[in-house]
């Protein structure tokens, strides 16, 4: 596999002599000769002579480009070599100008496209080295960040290279740095547009990796614009709605899909587990506002502040009551087509778990005898039900300690000695 990722990313370049032949007046001569000497100060003091004595010549540009190309390749440390080739370019793009403003350009006009693709090819296929090539990352410390740094030098060099900055964002994702890893495939993306929905994706992926859902969900809006047929995007932006709070559109987007495809269980797994999120949310939430009412009361608060505090957590319990309904028809929907999905059967486990804490909770406030008896029978059959489903996980994880924690709580609740002992002991409690 690296063999083959070093022959897609490197570039084949070929040592050219970037010194033009032919006839030069007496300003360009000792710029040649500093540098034909390897003393680039002097090479760099004679062509500023040039150019202020020759302003519209693009020749001394040209030779400063060359200067600071070698004055690069002569720094042994490949991050160091950045200040170097950022004057290399911007002098060969001034040049570049001068020329083509000349009514006849001389030699150099025609090298400067050689001298960027040897000076690009070198930094770039050195990068893929340093990522790919085992022999070679074992000679340094840090592989990754060498690599980069040879990457971020061809792409000074080259700007237009849609390709180092493509094979940059892939280098950042590997050392984890998924921002640098985004911005990199946007420039890329810039440079030679999208190749496919694929594009998209990877910059969601990059995104989401940081929890900017605001920026994955702008990209993978872009992508969709481009593809809409793309059912990976689809699915993308449904979980970007949900992360960003819009739970209408995200269900918008889940429910299309389930229309074009019912006997997909994933679909039904992504509503139910996005919806209970929400529904966790709700409960936080509502938590905290129970907690604030309580501290108001007991401080004499501001009734007003109380009075919307309780409206607020009327809506929460209508919202989230809803909304766990759906989440619940979801669930079983997806336990239903796929039998064997671990996430389904532990996530409707955790569902009914809190239903039954809940009535366990209003139990607990109530004075009245006979309301706390039927709070407890309904937390009772929730609690059951909790059960079934943390029992079935469990057969499909049965090395899953977190679930036979789980069961063990539950089953010394429900007073099932037996087998809360056993979960104990697959617990390793």
């Amino acid at each position: 596999m690296k063999k083959h990722l070093y022959s897609l990313f490197s570039v084949l370049t070929v040592a050219l002599l970037m010194v033009a032949c032919g006839p030069d007046n007496a300003f360009i001569k000792p710029i040649k000769a500093g540098i034909n000497a390897e003393d680039y100060q002097t090479a760099l003091i004679a062509a500023d002579t040039a150019i202020f004595h020759e302003p519209e010549n693009g020749q001394p540009y040209y030779y400063k480009g060359i200067i600071y190309s070698k004055m690069a390749k002569a720094e042994p440390v490949p991050g160091n070599r950045l200040p170097y080739y950022e004057k290399m370019h911007s002098n060969l793009v001034i040049a570049q100008e001068k020329f083509d403003a000349m009514e006849e350009s001389p030699d150099e006009a025609k090298l400067i496209p050689s001298l960027v693709i040897e000076n690009w090819g070198k930094e770039h296929n050195a990068a893929i080295g340093y990522a790919t090539v085992d022999s070679i990352k074992a000679t340094v410390d840090e592989p990754l960040e060498i690599s980069i740094a040879h990457l971020v030098n061809a792409t000074t060099i080259n700007p237009d290279s849609s390709l180092s900055y493509d094979v940059l964002a892939q280098i950042y994702v590997m050392n984890s740095e998924y921002v640098k890893a985004a911005e990199s495939l946007k420039k890329a993306l810039a440079i030679r547009g999208a190749d496919g929905s694929s594009d998209y994706d990877r910059l969601a992926n990059y995104y989401f990796q940081v929890g900017d859902y605001e920026s994955a969900l702008s990209a993978i809006e872009t992508g969709l614009e481009l593809y809409p047929d793309s059912i990976s995007l689809v699915q993308k932006v449904a979980d970007a709605y949900f992360q960003t709070g819009q739970t209408e559109k995200a269900l918008d987007v889940v429910n299309q899909l389930i229309e074009t495809d019912p006997q997909n269980p994933q679909y039904r797994l992504v509503v139910g587990t996005q919806l209970y999120q929400q529904v966790q949310v709700l409960t936080d939430e509502l938590k905290a506002n129970n907690d604030k009412i309580f501290d108001l009361k007991n401080d004499d608060g501001s009734e007003t502040e109380i009075a919307a505090l309780s409206a607020r957590n009327d809506e929460i319990l209508s919202i989230s009551a809803d909304l766990t309904e759906q989440a619940e028809s979801a669930l079983i929907k997806a336990a239903e087509l796929d039998p064997d999905n671990f996430t389904t059967f532990n996530t409707l486990g955790i569902l009914y778990q809190n239903k039954a804490a809940s009535f366990y909770e209003l139990r607990n406030a109530t004075s009245d005898n006979d309301e706390a008896a039927r709070y407890d029978d309904l937390a009772r059959a929730e609690a059951e039900k909790a059960i079934g489903y943390y029992e079935k996980a469990a057969e499909i994880r049965p090395d899953d300690q977190g679930i036979w924690q789980t069961l063990f709580q539950i089953y010394t609740i429900l007073d099932y000695r037996e087998k809360a002992e056993a979960a104990m002991e697959k617990a390793g409690m």
